[in-house]
């Protein structure tokens, strides 16, 4: 009985000592490595007791911390846990019971759970995306094109449990593939959502070759390599970033991914245009809130503030705006987010559409919460002939 307290005290302490500054994950590994008495199975009953806690952290506000703790254990448990059991065997006896009734049972109110309704998508079930913030995504992976059986027969012999639909396959959260498949060669490690945000691509012919394709904001390559996976033929890719570090890094993947790489350069789209550059094809994923994925990081929940979303906005209609003059008549604009705010999407497609004749090809939120997934906006635009 004693160690299931322990775990309750030191995710206490955890909670305490973190800020918000940087991932929980990152936290989390600091707190470890001070106490390095804590075994494997230690280190996970606290890590999740802290990450069940920031899914539930606008609940149970006006009880003691360690109350907090047990009941965001058992709203986000859907099986028995030692922890309850021990503790809180009146709980535990009910935690197969679905979310609203266990709110019910706690005395709570689901509107709670994500008090930032005011910025969501109509496009979106309110109900459904805050309910999805208790529960931790799925790993996706995306066999590279000619892979899929060579990466499922590693899997299957490695005792890995995955399910597949065509090329993604889905693992259990924290599964490691590092030592199983060859990352980024193979597959890439890729929500299955973002897997299809260049779906559109299917329908664009060419206006000729090679194809010219700028991925203005490419940070770690994942949107990079997933459109030189769908062209498959020749094109010429040029990436940018805010920052040479982040070009380094790309480049590395991009090599190990047998992706070639036509140009790079460094750029902060938020201050001007690039000049004398035309792209049949522009990747804006933007900076953003990241609201789309925050099952995956609830931490962000309790550190975010409602101003965050508006400066988000308007920096992102810049960058979208510079980029979007170096498209060439005839081209494609793809407009991301990991976002659900209307702020971030409708919003700056329609402020850029003020500034920029373009037909909408398609605007759509690619929901994750029904998933275990993320949910992503995407907005495809063409410049006229």
């Amino acid at each position: 009985m004693s160690r299931f307290y322990s775990y309750i005290n030191s995710a206490e302490n955890v909670i305490k000592s973190y800020d918000g500054n940087g991932p929980l994950i990152s936290h989390l590994k600091s707190f470890f490595s001070v106490h390095k008495q804590m075994g494997g199975r230690d280190r996970k009953t606290i890590s999740h007791l802290c990450y069940c806690f920031y899914r539930c952290f606008f609940l149970f506000e006006h009880l003691p911390m360690k109350d907090r703790i047990l009941n965001a254990l058992y709203l986000c448990e859907r099986s028995s846990h030692p922890l309850l059991a021990n503790i809180a065997p009146a709980l535990d006896e009910t935690v197969m019971l679905a979310i609203d009734q266990k709110l019910i049972i706690l005395n709570e109110d689901a509107t709670n759970i994500f008090p930032f309704m005011q910025l969501l998508t109509e496009k979106l079930d309110q109900e459904l995306f805050s309910s999805s913030l208790l529960i931790q995504p799925n790993l996706h992976v995306r066999a590279r094109p000619g892979m899929t059986s060579q990466v499922t027969d590693k899997l299957n012999n490695a005792g890995i449990i995955f399910s597949l639909e065509e090329e993604c396959i889905t693992l259990a959260n924290g599964t490691k593939l590092d030592s199983v498949i060859s990352l980024n060669e193979e597959a890439i490690v890729q929500d299955l959502n973002s897997q299809k945000v260049l779906d559109y691509l299917d329908q664009y012919n060419a206006p000729h070759e090679p194809l010219r394709a700028w991925d203005c904001c490419a940070a770690s390559g994942g949107k990079s390599i997933l459109l030189a996976d769908k062209v498959k033929g020749n094109y010429q890719l040029t990436v940018s970033d805010i920052r040479s570090s982040i070009l380094d890094n790309l480049q590395k993947r991009l090599e190990q991914a047998k992706v070639p790489l036509y140009k790079q350069f460094v750029v902060d789209l938020t201050n001007e245009p690039v000049p004398g550059n035309e792209y049949d094809i522009i990747i804006a994923d933007v900076p953003c809130t990241g609201s789309g994925t925050w099952a995956r990081t609830p931490e962000q929940v309790a550190f975010f503030k409602i101003k965050t979303a508006a400066a988000y906005a308007a920096r992102q209609l810049k960058i979208a705006a510079n980029a979007f003059a170096s498209l060439a008549p005839g081209g494609m604009f793809f407009y991301i987010t990991c976002s659900v705010f209307t702020i971030e999407n409708e919003n700056v497609i329609d402020a850029l559409s003020k500034q920029f004749s373009f037909e909408l090809l398609e605007m759509n939120y690619l929901h994750g919460y029904d998933k275990k997934a993320d949910s992503l906006f995407v907005a495809v635009l063409r410049k006229p002939v």
